[in-house]
């Protein structure tokens, strides 16, 4: 029997109307809340934790100690053309001239004079706080690149050296007018300066807050103008 035209119409139209049909009840079948609920959990938790790009580079090395009231922060370590360089930033007690004393790099048995200092920024002791100096320590290491990790760092004490401008007694009261735990304690001294550059100081005032015997200790240790650590810090990744 022969295939009607109009009958072959029909059909292939009834097709066409039935799969347009399914595509959009598919296309516009709410979704299930579950699946809602996992959109919207995806979501936010996207918004709540955006990718942070420095997640995935290498850390910035930051630690910090503190040893008899003063602290130390490497702030910085990494590989230069000439070695290592390490950054750090120390206390100043007071407004003194303030050094610090970088002890030896050691990596796999390898022992490391340091090479260069440089200051890079300061903010002084005012009485009120205590003072900040940063610096960079350099160590000349061949090959740094072919380093293996961690290496020892350290800072051996922290130093006051007499400023040229002022005497010895005169640098001595300076530094006492902006230290602190001097104000807080109320220490007030004489001071009396040697043939040789030396000073001899004499506890002359102090609160009723403390003991004689916690003054003149306190004063001991400004007038000797060092603190003793050591720092001593493992760093365990070396920017490039």
């Amino acid at each position: 029997m022969k295939n009607h035209p109009l009958l072959t119409f029909s059909v292939g139209l009834a097709l066409i109307m039935l799969t347009v049909g399914s595509v959009g009840f598919y296309i516009f079948q709410p979704q299930s809340p579950a699946v809602a609920d996992s959109s919207a959990n995806l979501s936010s938790e996207i918004l709540a934790n955006p990718v942070n790009s420095q997640a995935l580079q290498t850390p910035i090395v930051s630690l910090s100690k503190t040893v008899n009231e003063l602290t130390v922060e490497i702030t910085s370590a990494k590989i230069i053309e000439t070695g290592v360089e390490i950054g750090v930033c120390y206390t100043m007690p007071d407004g003194g001239d303030w050094y610090l004393t970088p002890g030896h790099l050691f990596y796999e048995g390898y022992d490391i004079y340091p090479d260069e200092f440089e200051f890079t920024s300061e903010q002084a002791a005012d009485g009120r706080n205590f003072g900040k100096r940063c610096a960079l320590v350099r160590y000349r290491i061949d090959n740094a690149n072919d380093m293996t990790l961690p290496v020892q760092f350290s800072v051996l004490d922290i130093y006051s050296i007499p400023r040229e401008m002022y005497s010895a007694c005169k640098n001595f009261q300076q530094r006492l007018a902006t230290n602190p735990k001097a104000r807080a304690y109320g220490l007030k001294a004489k001071c009396v300066e040697s043939s040789d550059g030396g000073i001899t100081v004499a506890l002359t005032e102090h609160d009723n807050s403390i003991t004689n015997e916690k003054a003149k200790e306190t004063l001991d240790a400004i007038s000797s103008g060092v603190a003793y650590g050591p720092w001593e810090f493992t760093i365990t990744v070396l920017e490039k």
